[in-house]
Order: structure tokens, then C-alpha cells, then sequence
């Protein structure tokens, strides 16, 4: 077995233990790149889900009010053009009027 899968399948152990734990919540940060298997030569975002979940209803993102699964799929996973950045967090980031919500700097820090 790799090492990446070896990875993903730790990740994958580990985030359900998490879930569990935190029942409906869920995690109060994430690490997309290693969540989601995203690729790219940016920093990872280490997205804050609390923040989030405190300013926003679940089914912004998600299929219920209660969290669980993205509410938009998602296919491509790199490259700039990723469709977190095309689907999720640009249009939201946009609409919700964020400063500088398109700038690689504000999510991707070092």
C-alpha cells in the first residue's frame, strides 16, 4: 500500500472518530486539501468551519439543516479552477460580500 493511500485511509478513520465525537457540529476547522483530496501547489486551506457555522445556516453547503454531505458535488479537485473555489467558496465569498473573498491570500495562509 502507498503511502497517500495509507494517508487517506488514516484521514478518512480519523475524520469519522471525529464526526462521531462531535455529533452535528463537526469539526471546528478542517484541512481541505487532505478532506477532499485536493491538489495543488498552495497551502492547504484550513477552512473555519465554526465561524462559519456561526454566521451561516447548514444548508448553505450542505444537503440538511442538520450538516453532513456537501450540497454541491464536486469533480475537480485541481488546479486553481477546483471546484471548491468555482462552486463553493468564490460564489459564497461573492455574494456574501467578503473582503478580498477571491484573493489566494485570504484563504491559503502559510
Amino acid at each position: 500500500m502507498t503511502k497517500r493511500m495509507m494517508s487517506f485511509i488514516l484521514t478518512g478513520s480519523l475524520l469519522s472518530i471525529s464526526a462521531l465525537c462531535l455529533a452535528n457540529s463537526g469539526p471546528a476547522e478542517m484541512d481541505l486539501k487532505a478532506r477532499h483530496a485536493i491538489e495543488g501547489k498552495k497551502a492547504a486551506v484550513v477552512f473555519p468551519h465554526k465561524l462559519h457555522q456561526d454566521k451561516l445556516d447548514c444548508v448553505k453547503c450542505h444537503d440538511t439543516d442538520q450538516g453532513g454531505a456537501l450540497s454541491i458535488k464536486t469533480e475537480v479537485m485541481t488546479g486553481m479552477k477546483n471546484d471548491f473555489h468555482k462552486k463553493i467558496c468564490w460564489p459564497c465569498h461573492i455574494e456574501m460580500e467578503v473582503p478580498k473573498g477571491k484573493s489566494c491570500k485570504t484563504c491559503h495562509k502559510k
